[in-house]
């Protein structure tokens, strides 16, 4: 499974950890190198207002958080490791990491439980 399939199958956890975290940006890194720098998180009342306009498609966070890993994975398809950051403002800017996925060449079993 490729890590942005792994991250997507995540979203409702990884909405959850973002809500709790509640960084003001996330910061994607791919195999050790920076996708985006700094990715402002919209606010949930933000999404919902957009999402009652045509076009517009992501009414929550874990849509939204969907709708740019999707975006990530065409234009990044072949990474091996892909990690999202929480950053908060300062000098330096402070990082905490939030979840990384790594590429496995089996699916993954996230119950944990051995299959019979």
């Amino acid at each position: 499974m490729n890590p942005w399939r792994e991250l997507i199958a995540l979203a409702p956890a990884l909405a959850a950890k973002v809500r709790a975290a509640h960084p003001p940006k996330l910061r994607v890194v791919a195999d050790g190198r920076v996708l985006y720098w700094a990715l402002a998180v919209p606010e949930e009342e933000d999404l919902k207002a957009h999402a009652a306009w045509p076009g517009q498609n992501a009414p929550s966070l874990e849509a939204w958080l969907v709708e740019r890993l999707a975006f990530l994975e065409k234009n990044w398809p072949e990474v091996q490791e892909v990690e999202l950051l929480g950053v908060w403002a300062g000098t330096p800017p402070r990082l905490e990491p939030l979840i990384q996925a790594r590429r496995t060449d089996r699916p993954t079993n996230p119950t944990k439980r051995q299959e019979l």
